[in-house]
């Protein structure tokens, strides 16, 4: 290869290095700002009992998450708890899934999170988050441990999925 080939490969590789960096010096909490978070009317969650409501619960452990297929109901109020049974710090990004439901309350490792509208969650070592949130629109949503911000870019791929049912009439 001449001068310049091995010059250009270099500073092809600069950007990739360093996006690889960033990803390991990112602060524990949520991270991934989402412009547009879908919302519930305060007056509704004031009647929500988080006492009573369905509880998910995500372990990672080497590097796995269990369940790896989670199913949620449209409408109803979910407190969503993923635990981090590793030596390292874990990533739960979900942006389309969090894009898509309303996140009432964030709490990882025991301290509350200042902002609700978020796309991903840093655990630290053998530290939980606790999510309250309300399932607003139905679908499925692909979770995975990458903080990779390009899709598919370095990634093998999702861990899991989210499933939202569609709200169905009783009659």
């Amino acid at each position: 290869m001449t001068g310049w080939g091995r010059r250009l490969t270099r500073s092809a590789l600069w950007p990739a290095a360093l996006l690889l960096l960033a990803g390991c010096t990112a602060p524990i909490g949520v991270s991934g700002y989402i412009s547009q978070c879908a919302e519930v009317d305060d007056k509704a969650v004031k009647y929500i009992n988080w006492a009573r409501v369905p509880e998910v619960d995500i372990r990672i452990r080497n590097a796995e998450f269990e369940p790896m297929v989670v199913r949620m109901r449209q409408g109803w109020p979910y407190v969503l708890r993923i635990r981090n049974r590793d030596h390292e710090t874990r990533v739960f990004k979900a942006h389309e899934f969090f894009r898509r439901v309303a996140v009432i309350k964030a709490t990882v490792a025991g301290e509350e999170q200042d902002f609700t509208c978020f796309g991903a969650v840093l655990l630290p070592p053998r530290q939980s988050a606790e999510i309250r949130l309300v399932a607003l629109t139905d679908g499925y949503y692909e979770f995975e441990d990458s903080l990779i911000p390009i899709p598919a870019m370095f990634s093998s791929g999702p861990n899991g999925v989210i499933i939202i049912e569609e709200r169905r009439s009783r009659i």
